[in-house]
């Protein structure tokens, strides 16, 4: 039987016609250097163990932010994180993030959710952070 925290996971994945450097940096550039108007504002240090703050205001949704704590890099390859979420001011869930890049294959697979619905909200929006890193990479629209 599967325990909560594979129950409430999600993955997405995409097929990204470009090298897997660029798909990278343009996925840390997403949320860092180059965010899109829904990312407020960001702080990375790009390292194991090192800090990633990024504050979200998404359309039609809640300000949000997320503390995140790298505990894998393996550039191109591989970024891992832990999230705990932040709503209002006061911690609200932890999951983990591992984001894989295989050749032109993006893969981001989340979990840890508290809840199914918090877990599908989530699911509706990383198809889109991948079809914005496509648009990126490939310069046309997604």
């Amino acid at each position: 039987m599967p325990n909560d925290d594979e129950v409430h996971a999600l993955s997405v994945e995409r097929t990204i016609d470009a090298a897997p450097e660029a798909v990278f940096d343009a996925f840390i550039a997403l949320y860092d250097s180059d965010r899109p108007d829904w990312v407020v504002d960001s702080s990375l240090d790009l390292r194991v163990g090192g800090r990633w703050s990024v504050a979200f205001q998404v359309p039609d949704g809640p300000a949000f932010r997320e503390e995140r704590t790298i505990t894998a890099l393996d550039r191109p390859h591989l970024l891992e994180y832990a999230v705990t979420a932040v709503y209002g001011g006061v911690p609200t869930f932890d999951t983990t993030v591992q984001v894989t890049i295989d050749g032109g294959r993006v893969r981001l697979a989340q979990q840890g959710f508290p809840a199914p619905e918090t877990r599908d909200v989530f699911a509706g929006a990383w198809p889109d952070v991948l079809a914005e890193l496509d648009r990126r990479v490939s310069g046309r629209p997604s």
